[in-house]
């Protein structure tokens, strides 16, 4: 048995000439097929992510399928116009009470306002007496008898 040669381009016969070229084209063959198993590979994988993102949007649109179909349900069952109704008679009565509140409010204004006033009036009074009173000291520490034109009255000093 001979030994395989390293170089094929020594053979020149026509023999070898055809062998070199069976192994040339298996030689591409060979790299053909590598390189459709590499893109058949990526392929795969390509495949399989979308098949992951397929599943998972198929999920979410099955979750939110069952979120719209329990809402339906709750339509259907009246259960939506209940609550309304419950929530229409708690805002009624809120806004009752929020009505009273504003007259009492207003009626507590009317009062604020004439006791004000009523506050006021007793101020100027008080004010005068405090003058009086004060002219009447003034008038006594002077000597003149008779204060402010009225009987005389006696002051305790």
């Amino acid at each position: 048995m001979l030994a395989p040669l390293e170089d094929r381009s020594v053979l020149t016969v026509r023999g070898c000439d055809e062998v070199c070229a069976v192994e040339k084209e298996l030689h591409e063959l060979r790299r053909a097929l590598r390189a459709s198993r590499l893109r058949l590979r990526h392929s795969a994988l390509s495949g399989a992510r979308q098949v992951m993102a397929l599943n998972a949007e198929i999920v979410r649109l099955q979750q939110c399928c069952e979120r719209q179909a329990q809402q339906i349900e709750r339509y259907a069952t009246g259960a939506v116009i209940v609550d309304l109704g419950r929530k229409l008679m708690a805002l009624s009565e809120a806004n009752a009470r929020l009505i009273d509140d504003s007259r009492r409010a207003a009626v507590l204004e009317k009062v604020l306002g004439l006791s004000e006033a009523e506050r006021q009036r007793l101020a100027r009074e008080r004010d005068g007496m405090a003058r009086e009173l004060a002219r009447c000291r003034h008038d006594v520490l002077l000597g003149i008898t008779g204060c402010g034109g009225g009987d005389p009255v006696e002051l305790v000093i």
